[in-house]
Protein backbone atom coordinates (compact mmCIF):
# COMPACT_ATOMS: atom_id res chain seq x y z
CA UNK A 1 0.00 0.00 0.00
CA UNK A 2 0.91 3.54 -0.35
CA UNK A 3 0.04 5.90 1.96
CA UNK A 4 -0.64 9.72 1.07
CA UNK A 5 -0.99 12.51 3.94
CA UNK A 6 -1.75 9.71 6.34
CA UNK A 7 -4.34 7.93 4.16
CA UNK A 8 -3.40 4.36 3.05
CA UNK A 9 -4.06 3.85 -1.23
CA UNK A 10 -4.75 0.48 -1.79
CA UNK A 11 -5.10 -1.63 -5.34
CA UNK A 12 -9.04 -0.95 -5.00
CA UNK A 13 -8.19 3.02 -5.26
CA UNK A 14 -6.15 2.29 -8.61
CA UNK A 15 -8.70 -0.78 -9.76
CA UNK A 16 -11.37 2.34 -9.28
CA UNK A 17 -9.76 5.04 -11.73
CA UNK A 18 -8.52 2.38 -14.29
CA UNK A 19 -12.11 0.84 -14.15
CA UNK A 20 -13.42 4.76 -15.14
CA UNK A 21 -10.58 5.04 -17.80
CA UNK A 22 -11.76 1.55 -19.31
CA UNK A 23 -15.48 2.72 -19.40
CA UNK A 24 -14.68 5.77 -21.19
CA UNK A 25 -11.66 4.39 -23.67
CA UNK A 26 -8.95 6.81 -21.80
CA UNK A 27 -5.87 4.46 -22.91
CA UNK A 28 -3.45 7.05 -22.26
CA UNK A 29 -4.70 8.23 -18.83
CA UNK A 30 -5.45 4.12 -17.58
CA UNK A 31 -2.06 3.66 -18.51
CA UNK A 32 -0.67 6.45 -16.85
CA UNK A 33 -2.48 5.00 -13.34
CA UNK A 34 -0.78 1.77 -14.13
CA UNK A 35 2.77 2.66 -13.70
CA UNK A 36 1.69 5.00 -10.97
CA UNK A 37 0.19 1.94 -8.92
CA UNK A 38 3.47 0.09 -9.80
CA UNK A 39 5.67 3.25 -9.03
CA UNK A 40 4.05 3.01 -5.49
CA UNK A 41 4.31 -0.48 -4.85
CA UNK A 42 0.73 -1.23 -4.96
CA UNK A 43 0.38 -5.01 -6.16
CA UNK A 44 -2.14 -5.30 -9.24
CA UNK A 45 -4.59 -8.33 -8.90
CA UNK A 46 -6.99 -9.86 -11.64
CA UNK A 47 -9.03 -7.34 -12.30
CA UNK A 48 -6.60 -4.68 -12.49
CA UNK A 49 -5.03 -6.73 -15.67
CA UNK A 50 -7.83 -7.52 -17.24
CA UNK A 51 -9.64 -4.15 -17.34
CA UNK A 52 -6.60 -2.60 -18.77
CA UNK A 53 -6.20 -4.97 -21.20
CA UNK A 54 -9.73 -5.27 -22.32
CA UNK A 55 -8.86 -1.53 -22.61
CA UNK A 56 -6.19 -1.36 -24.82
CA UNK A 57 -8.01 -4.18 -27.01
CA UNK A 58 -10.31 -1.36 -27.93
CA UNK A 59 -7.65 0.82 -28.20
CA UNK A 60 -5.13 -1.80 -30.08
CA UNK A 61 -2.64 -0.19 -27.83
CA UNK A 62 0.20 -2.73 -28.71
CA UNK A 63 3.16 -0.85 -26.77
CA UNK A 64 0.99 -0.65 -23.66
CA UNK A 65 -0.54 -4.26 -23.98
CA UNK A 66 3.00 -5.96 -24.19
CA UNK A 67 4.22 -3.77 -21.02
CA UNK A 68 1.34 -5.11 -19.18
CA UNK A 69 0.88 -8.54 -20.13
CA UNK A 70 4.88 -9.13 -19.07
CA UNK A 71 4.13 -7.52 -15.81
CA UNK A 72 1.25 -9.63 -15.17
CA UNK A 73 3.41 -12.97 -15.78
CA UNK A 74 6.06 -11.92 -14.32
CA UNK A 75 4.32 -11.32 -11.08
CA UNK A 76 2.53 -14.65 -11.70
CA UNK A 77 -0.75 -13.12 -12.01
CA UNK A 78 -3.42 -15.28 -13.92
CA UNK A 79 -5.95 -13.25 -15.92
CA UNK A 80 -7.60 -15.33 -18.51
CA UNK A 81 -9.00 -12.20 -20.18
CA UNK A 82 -5.61 -10.77 -20.47
CA UNK A 83 -4.44 -13.29 -22.78
CA UNK A 84 -7.29 -13.46 -24.63
CA UNK A 85 -6.90 -9.50 -25.02
CA UNK A 86 -3.21 -9.85 -25.92
CA UNK A 87 -3.91 -12.38 -28.47
CA UNK A 88 -6.77 -10.44 -30.10
CA UNK A 89 -4.34 -7.91 -30.46
CA UNK A 90 -2.24 -9.62 -32.21
CA UNK A 91 -4.40 -11.19 -34.89
CA UNK A 92 -5.88 -7.83 -35.63
CA UNK A 93 -2.79 -6.17 -36.33
CA UNK A 94 -1.50 -9.18 -38.32
CA UNK A 95 1.24 -10.13 -35.83
CA UNK A 96 0.66 -13.45 -36.24
CA UNK A 97 3.61 -15.24 -34.76
CA UNK A 98 3.20 -13.36 -31.83
CA UNK A 99 -0.24 -14.57 -31.04
CA UNK A 100 0.89 -17.84 -31.34
CA UNK A 101 3.45 -17.30 -28.68
CA UNK A 102 0.61 -16.27 -26.14
CA UNK A 103 -0.63 -19.05 -27.50
CA UNK A 104 2.03 -21.15 -25.97
CA UNK A 105 1.85 -19.41 -23.18
CA UNK A 106 -1.22 -20.47 -22.29
CA UNK A 107 -0.13 -23.82 -21.78
CA UNK A 108 3.22 -23.01 -20.54
CA UNK A 109 1.57 -20.83 -17.53
CA UNK A 110 -1.13 -23.85 -17.56
CA UNK A 111 -3.90 -21.36 -17.95
CA UNK A 112 -7.63 -22.70 -17.01
CA UNK A 113 -8.87 -21.51 -20.51
CA UNK A 114 -12.72 -20.30 -20.44
CA UNK A 115 -14.82 -19.86 -23.48
CA UNK A 116 -13.62 -16.44 -24.45
CA UNK A 117 -9.84 -18.00 -24.83
CA UNK A 118 -11.47 -20.96 -26.68
CA UNK A 119 -13.30 -18.39 -29.41
CA UNK A 120 -10.25 -16.24 -29.27
CA UNK A 121 -7.93 -19.42 -30.05
CA UNK A 122 -10.10 -19.98 -32.72
CA UNK A 123 -10.58 -16.44 -34.77
CA UNK A 124 -6.48 -16.29 -34.74
CA UNK A 125 -5.98 -19.66 -36.60
CA UNK A 126 -8.93 -19.04 -38.80
CA UNK A 127 -7.61 -15.30 -39.67
CA UNK A 128 -4.31 -16.55 -40.63
CA UNK A 129 -5.96 -19.66 -42.89
CA UNK A 130 -4.34 -22.46 -40.54
CA UNK A 131 -8.04 -24.10 -40.38
CA UNK A 132 -7.16 -27.55 -39.56
CA UNK A 133 -5.51 -26.44 -36.48
CA UNK A 134 -8.91 -24.64 -35.63
CA UNK A 135 -10.44 -27.54 -36.29
CA UNK A 136 -8.94 -29.25 -33.79
CA UNK A 137 -8.83 -26.39 -31.41
CA UNK A 138 -12.77 -26.78 -31.84
CA UNK A 139 -12.75 -30.23 -30.97
CA UNK A 140 -10.65 -30.14 -27.42
CA UNK A 141 -12.97 -26.88 -27.10
CA UNK A 142 -15.63 -29.72 -27.09
CA UNK A 143 -14.01 -32.32 -25.36
CA UNK A 144 -12.82 -29.38 -22.63
CA UNK A 145 -16.53 -29.82 -21.78
CA UNK A 146 -18.04 -26.38 -23.69
CA UNK A 147 -21.21 -26.97 -25.26
CA UNK A 148 -21.27 -25.90 -29.19
CA UNK A 149 -21.38 -22.75 -29.59
CA UNK A 150 -22.50 -20.59 -32.68
CA UNK A 151 -20.15 -18.02 -32.46
CA UNK A 152 -17.31 -20.84 -32.88
CA UNK A 153 -18.79 -22.38 -36.05
CA UNK A 154 -19.17 -18.75 -37.43
CA UNK A 155 -15.62 -17.85 -36.78
CA UNK A 156 -14.33 -20.93 -38.41
CA UNK A 157 -17.33 -20.40 -41.14
CA UNK A 158 -15.34 -16.98 -42.01
CA UNK A 159 -12.48 -18.26 -42.13
CA UNK A 160 -12.92 -21.33 -44.40
CA UNK A 161 -14.82 -18.71 -46.62
CA UNK A 162 -11.85 -15.96 -46.76
CA UNK A 163 -9.47 -18.85 -48.03
CA UNK A 164 -12.56 -19.98 -50.78
CA UNK A 165 -13.08 -23.50 -49.02
CA UNK A 166 -16.73 -23.40 -49.25
CA UNK A 167 -17.31 -27.12 -49.24
CA UNK A 168 -15.68 -27.50 -45.77
CA UNK A 169 -17.98 -23.78 -45.12
CA UNK A 170 -21.15 -25.88 -46.21
CA UNK A 171 -20.26 -28.94 -44.01
CA UNK A 172 -19.71 -26.97 -40.81
CA UNK A 173 -23.29 -24.74 -41.88
CA UNK A 174 -25.21 -28.06 -42.19
CA UNK A 175 -23.57 -29.12 -39.15
CA UNK A 176 -24.99 -26.73 -36.81
CA UNK A 177 -28.63 -28.25 -36.66
CA UNK A 178 -26.72 -32.00 -36.01
CA UNK A 179 -25.13 -30.25 -33.09
CA UNK A 180 -28.34 -28.12 -31.85
CA UNK A 181 -27.65 -24.67 -33.08
CA UNK A 182 -29.54 -22.41 -35.14
CA UNK A 183 -27.93 -20.55 -37.87
CA UNK A 184 -27.81 -16.32 -36.71
CA UNK A 185 -27.05 -13.37 -38.83
CA UNK A 186 -23.54 -13.94 -38.75
CA UNK A 187 -23.42 -17.62 -40.43
CA UNK A 188 -25.60 -16.13 -42.84
CA UNK A 189 -23.92 -12.89 -43.57
CA UNK A 190 -20.53 -15.39 -44.21
CA UNK A 191 -21.78 -18.00 -46.26
CA UNK A 192 -23.00 -15.27 -48.44
CA UNK A 193 -19.10 -13.48 -48.33
CA UNK A 194 -17.64 -16.76 -49.16
CA UNK A 195 -20.25 -18.38 -51.90
CA UNK A 196 -19.80 -14.60 -53.54
CA UNK A 197 -15.84 -15.06 -53.34
CA UNK A 198 -15.62 -18.19 -55.48
CA UNK A 199 -18.24 -17.03 -57.48
CA UNK A 200 -20.99 -18.96 -56.96
CA UNK A 201 -24.25 -16.76 -57.36
CA UNK A 202 -26.54 -19.81 -56.89
CA UNK A 203 -25.59 -20.55 -53.51
CA UNK A 204 -24.76 -17.10 -52.40
CA UNK A 205 -28.38 -15.99 -53.68
CA UNK A 206 -29.92 -18.47 -51.94
CA UNK A 207 -28.37 -17.66 -48.77
CA UNK A 208 -29.43 -14.21 -49.20
CA UNK A 209 -32.80 -15.54 -49.03
CA UNK A 210 -32.95 -17.38 -46.23
CA UNK A 211 -30.97 -14.82 -44.24
CA UNK A 212 -34.08 -12.43 -45.04
CA UNK A 213 -36.58 -15.35 -44.44
CA UNK A 214 -35.26 -16.11 -41.41
CA UNK A 215 -36.10 -12.44 -40.21
CA UNK A 216 -32.36 -10.76 -40.40
CA UNK A 217 -31.25 -7.84 -42.39
CA UNK A 218 -28.17 -8.03 -45.11
CA UNK A 219 -25.22 -6.10 -44.15
CA UNK A 220 -23.39 -3.73 -46.74
CA UNK A 221 -21.04 -6.46 -47.50
CA UNK A 222 -23.76 -8.46 -48.76
CA UNK A 223 -25.14 -5.59 -50.86
CA UNK A 224 -21.93 -5.68 -52.54
CA UNK A 225 -21.36 -8.92 -53.15
CA UNK A 226 -24.86 -9.52 -54.71
CA UNK A 227 -24.83 -6.25 -56.94
CA UNK A 228 -21.19 -7.61 -58.19
CA UNK A 229 -22.69 -11.47 -58.67
CA UNK A 230 -26.19 -9.60 -60.25
CA UNK A 231 -23.95 -7.76 -63.00
CA UNK A 232 -21.51 -10.46 -63.42
CA UNK A 233 -24.48 -13.56 -64.07
CA UNK A 234 -26.50 -10.88 -65.91
CA UNK A 235 -29.18 -10.65 -63.27
CA UNK A 236 -30.91 -7.42 -63.66
CA UNK A 237 -34.34 -8.51 -61.96
CA UNK A 238 -32.38 -10.02 -59.08
CA UNK A 239 -29.97 -6.90 -58.85
CA UNK A 240 -33.28 -4.31 -58.83
CA UNK A 241 -34.55 -6.37 -55.51
CA UNK A 242 -30.94 -6.19 -54.40
CA UNK A 243 -31.20 -2.25 -55.00
CA UNK A 244 -34.98 -2.08 -53.48
CA UNK A 245 -33.46 -4.35 -50.04
CA UNK A 246 -30.30 -1.58 -49.63
CA UNK A 247 -33.02 1.43 -50.22
CA UNK A 248 -35.18 -0.20 -47.32
CA UNK A 249 -32.20 0.17 -45.26
CA UNK A 250 -31.76 3.55 -45.40
CA UNK A 251 -28.57 3.23 -47.66
CA UNK A 252 -27.46 6.67 -49.68
CA UNK A 253 -29.07 6.85 -53.55
CA UNK A 254 -25.61 8.17 -54.33
CA UNK A 255 -23.79 5.43 -52.73
CA UNK A 256 -26.28 2.91 -54.05
CA UNK A 257 -25.32 4.23 -57.53
CA UNK A 258 -21.53 3.98 -57.45
CA UNK A 259 -21.89 0.57 -56.30
CA UNK A 260 -23.99 -0.52 -59.09
CA UNK A 261 -21.97 1.58 -61.49
CA UNK A 262 -18.66 0.42 -60.79
CA UNK A 263 -19.94 -3.50 -60.39
CA UNK A 264 -21.77 -3.60 -63.85
CA UNK A 265 -18.37 -0.91 -65.27
CA UNK A 266 -16.28 -3.80 -63.79
CA UNK A 267 -18.00 -6.83 -65.89
CA UNK A 268 -18.39 -4.40 -68.86
CA UNK A 269 -21.96 -4.41 -69.04
CA UNK A 270 -22.70 -0.68 -68.05
CA UNK A 271 -25.45 -1.19 -70.97
CA UNK A 272 -27.60 -2.86 -68.95
CA UNK A 273 -27.83 -0.32 -65.51
CA UNK A 274 -30.85 1.64 -67.55
CA UNK A 275 -32.94 -1.61 -67.28
CA UNK A 276 -32.30 -1.66 -63.31
CA UNK A 277 -32.88 1.96 -63.00
CA UNK A 278 -36.22 2.10 -62.33
CA UNK A 279 -39.37 3.82 -60.21
CA UNK A 280 -38.13 5.41 -56.83
CA UNK A 281 -34.56 5.39 -57.84
CA UNK A 282 -34.79 6.71 -61.55
CA UNK A 283 -37.24 9.47 -60.06
CA UNK A 284 -33.96 10.52 -57.52
CA UNK A 285 -31.94 10.67 -59.61
CA UNK A 286 -34.09 12.63 -61.90
CA UNK A 287 -34.14 15.66 -58.61
CA UNK A 288 -30.51 15.03 -57.12
CA UNK A 289 -27.61 16.79 -58.61
CA UNK A 290 -25.09 15.06 -57.61
CA UNK A 291 -26.82 11.14 -58.49
CA UNK A 292 -27.66 12.91 -62.11
CA UNK A 293 -24.08 14.01 -62.71
CA UNK A 294 -22.65 10.70 -61.62
CA UNK A 295 -24.91 8.60 -64.18
CA UNK A 296 -24.33 10.72 -67.37
CA UNK A 297 -20.67 11.03 -66.57
CA UNK A 298 -20.66 6.76 -66.45
CA UNK A 299 -23.14 6.90 -69.42
CA UNK A 300 -21.06 9.26 -71.45
CA UNK A 301 -17.69 7.16 -70.44
CA UNK A 302 -19.02 3.62 -71.96
CA UNK A 303 -20.49 6.01 -75.13
CA UNK A 304 -24.30 5.54 -73.98
CA UNK A 305 -24.65 9.21 -74.98
CA UNK A 306 -28.83 8.98 -75.83
CA UNK A 307 -29.25 7.72 -72.37
CA UNK A 308 -27.34 10.09 -70.99
CA UNK A 309 -29.31 12.48 -72.92
CA UNK A 310 -32.66 11.15 -71.75
CA UNK A 311 -31.55 11.32 -68.31
CA UNK A 312 -30.99 15.24 -69.23
CA UNK A 313 -33.78 15.91 -70.63
CA UNK A 314 -36.03 14.03 -68.22
CA UNK A 315 -34.14 15.56 -64.91
CA UNK A 316 -36.18 17.76 -62.40
CA UNK A 317 -33.65 19.99 -61.29
CA UNK A 318 -32.69 23.24 -62.04
CA UNK A 319 -29.00 25.13 -61.89
CA UNK A 320 -28.37 26.88 -64.98
CA UNK A 321 -24.38 27.00 -63.55
CA UNK A 322 -24.51 23.60 -62.87
CA UNK A 323 -26.04 22.33 -65.66
CA UNK A 324 -23.85 24.54 -67.92
CA UNK A 325 -20.77 23.01 -66.06
CA UNK A 326 -21.91 19.03 -66.14
CA UNK A 327 -22.66 19.48 -70.08
CA UNK A 328 -18.93 20.94 -70.21
CA UNK A 329 -17.66 18.10 -68.21
CA UNK A 330 -19.61 15.82 -70.91
CA UNK A 331 -18.26 17.13 -73.88
CA UNK A 332 -14.67 17.62 -72.64
CA UNK A 333 -14.56 14.13 -71.35
CA UNK A 334 -15.83 12.87 -75.13
CA UNK A 335 -13.25 15.05 -76.15
CA UNK A 336 -10.53 13.44 -74.19
CA UNK A 337 -11.73 10.03 -75.35
CA UNK A 338 -11.65 10.33 -78.85
CA UNK A 339 -15.28 10.32 -79.50
CA UNK A 340 -15.74 14.15 -80.65
CA UNK A 341 -19.10 12.89 -82.70
CA UNK A 342 -20.30 12.34 -79.24
CA UNK A 343 -19.43 15.57 -77.74
CA UNK A 344 -21.11 16.84 -81.06
CA UNK A 345 -24.51 14.91 -80.14
CA UNK A 346 -24.84 16.08 -76.79
CA UNK A 347 -23.59 19.65 -77.69
CA UNK A 348 -26.63 19.38 -80.24
CA UNK A 349 -28.63 17.96 -77.57
CA UNK A 350 -27.87 20.71 -74.69
CA UNK A 351 -30.09 23.56 -73.73
CA UNK A 352 -29.11 26.72 -75.84
CA UNK A 353 -29.32 30.33 -73.83
CA UNK A 354 -29.38 33.61 -74.57
CA UNK A 355 -25.46 34.18 -74.43
CA UNK A 356 -23.35 31.52 -75.66
CA UNK A 357 -21.17 29.67 -72.69
CA UNK A 358 -17.13 30.83 -73.40
CA UNK A 359 -16.20 27.82 -72.49
CA UNK A 360 -18.29 25.39 -74.43
CA UNK A 361 -18.35 27.22 -77.36
CA UNK A 362 -14.49 27.19 -77.51
CA UNK A 363 -14.42 23.48 -76.47
CA UNK A 364 -16.42 22.85 -79.41
CA UNK A 365 -14.58 25.28 -81.82
CA UNK A 366 -11.76 22.78 -80.66
CA UNK A 367 -14.07 19.70 -81.80
CA UNK A 368 -15.40 21.38 -84.60
CA UNK A 369 -11.86 22.26 -85.95
CA UNK A 370 -10.07 19.18 -84.83
CA UNK A 371 -13.32 17.52 -87.39
CA UNK A 372 -12.32 19.79 -90.03
CA UNK A 373 -15.66 20.98 -89.27
CA UNK A 374 -14.60 24.45 -90.01
CA UNK A 375 -18.00 26.22 -91.54
CA UNK A 376 -19.57 24.97 -87.78
CA UNK A 377 -16.52 25.80 -85.89
CA UNK A 378 -16.27 29.47 -87.43
CA UNK A 379 -20.32 30.34 -86.77
CA UNK A 380 -20.06 29.35 -83.30
CA UNK A 381 -17.03 32.03 -83.13
CA UNK A 382 -18.84 34.64 -84.72
CA UNK A 383 -22.07 34.18 -82.74
CA UNK A 384 -19.39 34.41 -79.45
CA UNK A 385 -18.28 37.57 -81.30
CA UNK A 386 -21.79 38.98 -81.98
CA UNK A 387 -22.68 38.23 -78.15
CA UNK A 388 -20.63 40.52 -77.04
CA UNK A 389 -18.77 38.26 -74.88
CA UNK A 390 -15.16 39.55 -73.89
CA UNK A 391 -12.40 36.52 -74.87
CA UNK A 392 -10.15 35.22 -73.13
CA UNK A 393 -6.27 34.21 -73.96
CA UNK A 394 -7.18 30.52 -74.40
CA UNK A 395 -10.38 31.56 -76.44
CA UNK A 396 -8.29 33.59 -78.96
CA UNK A 397 -5.63 30.88 -79.05
CA UNK A 398 -8.37 28.32 -80.02
CA UNK A 399 -10.25 30.49 -82.48
CA UNK A 400 -6.24 31.62 -84.22
CA UNK A 401 -5.61 27.66 -84.06
CA UNK A 402 -9.13 26.84 -86.10
CA UNK A 403 -8.64 29.56 -89.08
CA UNK A 404 -4.36 28.56 -89.21
CA UNK A 405 -5.99 24.82 -89.56
CA UNK A 406 -8.46 25.82 -92.05
CA UNK A 407 -5.73 27.67 -94.31
CA UNK A 408 -7.16 31.35 -93.94
CA UNK A 409 -4.44 32.72 -92.30
CA UNK A 410 -5.65 36.55 -93.07
CA UNK A 411 -8.90 35.76 -90.81
CA UNK A 412 -6.29 34.31 -88.16
CA UNK A 413 -4.80 37.62 -88.46
CA UNK A 414 -7.81 39.30 -87.93
CA UNK A 415 -8.00 37.76 -84.88
CA UNK A 416 -5.00 38.52 -83.83
CA UNK A 417 -5.84 42.51 -84.72
CA UNK A 418 -8.53 41.84 -82.39
CA UNK A 419 -6.83 40.49 -79.49
CA UNK A 420 -4.92 43.66 -79.57
CA UNK A 421 -7.20 45.88 -79.67
CA UNK A 422 -8.42 44.38 -76.48
CA UNK A 423 -5.38 45.81 -74.68
CA UNK A 424 -5.84 42.80 -71.64
CA UNK A 425 -4.16 39.81 -73.58
CA UNK A 426 -1.12 38.41 -72.77
CA UNK A 427 -0.33 35.55 -75.25
CA UNK A 428 1.37 32.44 -73.67
CA UNK A 429 4.20 30.72 -75.60
CA UNK A 430 2.13 28.65 -77.71
CA UNK A 431 0.06 31.44 -78.76
CA UNK A 432 2.81 33.20 -79.69
CA UNK A 433 4.60 30.69 -81.70
CA UNK A 434 0.75 30.62 -83.44
CA UNK A 435 1.62 34.60 -84.49
CA UNK A 436 4.87 34.30 -85.81
CA UNK A 437 4.32 31.76 -88.04
CA UNK A 438 1.50 33.51 -89.24
CA UNK A 439 2.87 36.97 -89.94
CA UNK A 440 5.78 35.16 -91.17
CA UNK A 441 3.88 33.17 -94.09
CA UNK A 442 1.86 36.24 -94.58
CA UNK A 443 5.07 38.59 -94.56
CA UNK A 444 4.40 40.80 -92.67
CA UNK A 445 7.90 41.62 -91.39
CA UNK A 446 6.79 44.46 -89.01
CA UNK A 447 4.37 42.51 -87.28
CA UNK A 448 6.75 39.95 -86.89
CA UNK A 449 9.61 42.13 -86.04
CA UNK A 450 7.23 43.57 -83.10
CA UNK A 451 6.63 39.68 -82.18
CA UNK A 452 9.92 39.06 -81.66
Amino acid sequence: MSNYSGCEVSFQVYNTLIYACHKRGLVKLGAKWFHMMLDTGVRPNVATFGMLMSLYQKGCAVEEAEFTFSKMRSLKVTCQTAYSAMITIYTRSGFYNKAEQIIDFLTEDEVNLNLENWLVLLNAYSQQGKLDEAERILVSMHEAGFSPHVVAYNTLITGYGKASKMDAAQRLFWNLNDVGLEPDETTYRSMIEGWGRVDNYKEAGWFYKALKNAGFKPNSANFYTMINLQAKHGDEEGAITTLSDMLAMKCQYSSVLGILLQAYERVGRLNRVPSVLKDSFYRHVLVNQTSCSILVMAYVKHCLVDDAIKVLQDKQWKDSVFEDNLYHLLICSCKELGYLDNAVKIYTCMPKPDKPNLHITCTMIEIYSGMGRFAEAEKLYLNLKSSGISLDMIAFSIIVRMYVLSGSLKDACSVLDTMDNQKNITPDIYLLRDMLRIYQRLGMLDKLADGY
